[in-house]
């Protein structure tokens, strides 16, 4: 039974790849990756490190004296920005303060339009809450 399903497949594969390959132009290898030979893992790790070997050769490393300026540079851009927000959280409190200041005044003068209303009525104190 797998042998009818696997030339089925290939069967499968051989019309698809003949359908790109009208669709495109291209030619289509019917080929599968199984030509590839499977190498050991002893192996695969030592390629693996004479590639990262080389591509460690390739890197362009900075020197000292541009580490230093970059360290500069980022550190005078972190000040700027903190004293930029310093700035504005203390003109936003500012602004904050003024306008609570204010709000007394407004609610002192509407008090006064309502005379039933007095300040020792807005106030609770323990015994008042005890009751």
């Amino acid at each position: 039974m797998s042998d009818k399903s696997t030339k089925k497949e290939d069967k499968l594969s051989k019309k698809d790849d003949a359908k790109i390959a009208k669709d495109t132009g291209k030619k289509v290898s019917s080929k599968k990756d199984s030509s590839k030979k499977k190498v050991g893992p002893i192996k695969a790790a030592g390629k693996f490190v004479r590639e990262y070997k080389s591509e460690l050769k390739k890197i362009s490393w900075p020197t000292a004296k541009d580490t230093t300026r970059n360290a500069a540079i980022t550190l005078a851009a972190i000040a700027v920005v903190g004293v930029f927000i310093w700035v504005l959280d203390f003109g936003l409190n500012q602004i904050r303060d003024l306008g609570l200041k204010k709000i007394p005044e407004w609610s002192e003068s509407a008090k006064a339009d309502d005379e039933s209303v007095t300040k020792s009525d807005l106030i609770v104190t323990p015994s008042d809450s005890a009751e």
